[in-house]
């Protein structure tokens, strides 16, 4: 048997899972250069956290400031904070804040509220103990700050806003909609109210050319993540490039649009897949953003087969299941968020011959971003997997397993 290993469960066991193929099967692993690179010590960095590409140290942005918000991204993202944010604190402290002065608030966009225990995944106990931590609600306490160029009306959290030294620490890694993730993006529609994100995810069919995975350069949705960090006065970024261990492997922090186009330009080839298609089978894994999984799919779907030929896995493990998203997921039979599109039986197949999704903890609801349920075949293991792809493909096949379709994107044809 011919065996590939994918990373698993990145907020819980964070261990490897071993994927095993017939012999006759070509096997192919697509993965990215940056993935492979090893994680930054904790002396590394501090000196980058210390030593931002452009601008003022933290430390001198802090001086005389009265309020400090530290806005960090979700369970939706793989960035290690914990790793970071004790630096932050440090220059914080330095430049005369206190404790009560400095607060963290979840940038959850649309998404739901997290509890303390995914906190302390997140920050570590040492900050959940001795620091408040807030959730980003965004149907109140929303304070309205203008409109983007385009018109897109803002509104932001409240307290973000009453804060004079406002942070924000995330990751960039490829996404579908603003091309990478990162920079302003922890603003909008991280702590936007929902009518904003609402309007943000309106500008997808303005120019659908100019939006797309791995999509940056020209980028009209990055543009309104641009004003809207401008207006909102994000004052300090930290935008971290991730490993297939979910550890930091590099960082930029300064100015928001400095680290967002420092963090891309080496993204795009530290998450950029050299151009693979025409796969019989294509193994799509989830694993920085598993309780997103959906994303995975669109990378599926330009590596295998045209025409409907190809079939797709998808490897689906977050025991928490998929994240709430109030705009884009279902809330009820057939209705759903203002960017929800239900789905009818019979949409998958009119993309491929067969989509089997690999859950070990699998729900009713789980795939309403993509699909029916009905569509895909769910199964709970790896060997139920194999089973069903023997069937199709009795003899040979090519195969190519993505180590993460969340994360990853798959470079243009040269």
């Amino acid at each position: 048997m011919k065996k590939i290993s994918v990373p698993s469960r990145l907020w819980y066991e964070n261990n490897e899972r071993e994927l095993s193929f017939p012999e006759q099967w070509e096997v192919n692993n697509l993965t990215s250069p940056g993935f492979e690179k090893p994680g930054l010590s904790p002396e590394e960095i501090r000196a980058k956290v210390e030593q931002p590409i452009e601008g003022p140290p933290l430390e001198e942005l802090a001086k005389g400031k009265k309020q400090a918000v530290i806005v960090f991204d979700d369970m939706t993202r793989p960035t290690p904070v914990k790793d970071v944010a004790p630096f932050v604190l440090e220059a914080l402290h330095r430049a005369g804040l206190e404790k009560n002065q400095i607060r963290f608030l979840w940038s959850l966009g649309s998404h739901g509220a997290y509890d303390m225990i995914n906190a302390r995944k997140k920050l570590g106990d040492e900050i959940v103990e001795n620091y408040a931590v807030y959730n980003h609600d965004p149907f109140q306490n929303t304070v309205r700050v203008g409109r983007t160029p385009t018109g897109v009306e803002l509104w932001f959290n409240r307290e973000f806003m009453e804060c004079d030294l406002k942070i924000g620490i995330g990751c960039i890694t490829a996404h579908v909609h603003v091309g990478f993730g990162g920079g302003a993006k922890i603003i909008l529609p991280g702590v936007a109210g929902i009518e904003t994100i609402n309007q943000f995810h309106n500008q997808l069919f303005r120019d659908p050319g100019r939006t797309g995975l791995g999509n940056f350069d020209n980028n009209i949705m990055r543009a309104e993540c641009d004003a809207a960090g401008e207006m909102a006065g994000l004052n300090f970024k930290i935008d971290c490039l991730i490993n297939r261990r979910g550890q930091i492997v590099n960082l930029y922090a300064g100015p928001f649009k400095a680290t967002h186009q420092a963090g891309a330009d080496e993204g795009k080839d530290h998450y950029g897949i050299p151009f693979s298609s025409g796969y019989d089978i294509v193994v799509c894994n989830a694993y920085g953003k598993a309780n997103e999984s959906a994303i995975a799919l669109l990378l599926a779907l330009t590596t295998l087969k045209p025409g409907g030929q190809g079939t797709a896995v998808l490897i689906c493990d977050a025991p928490e299941g998929q994240v709430p998203h109030y705009v884009m997921r279902s809330w009820g039979s057939g209705y759903g968020g203002r960017h929800y599109a239900h789905r009818n039986p019979g949409f998958i197949p009119m993309l491929m011959k067969r989509l089997i999704v690999l859950n070990p903890l699998p729900d009713r609801t789980s795939l309403d971003l993509i699909c029916h349920n009905d569509d895909a075949v769910v199964v709970k293991t790896w060997d139920e997997v194999i089973s069903l792809l023997k069937q199709d493909y009795p003899n040979e096949a090519r195969v190519a397993v993505v180590q993460d379709g969340t994360m990853q994107y798959m470079k243009p044809p040269a």
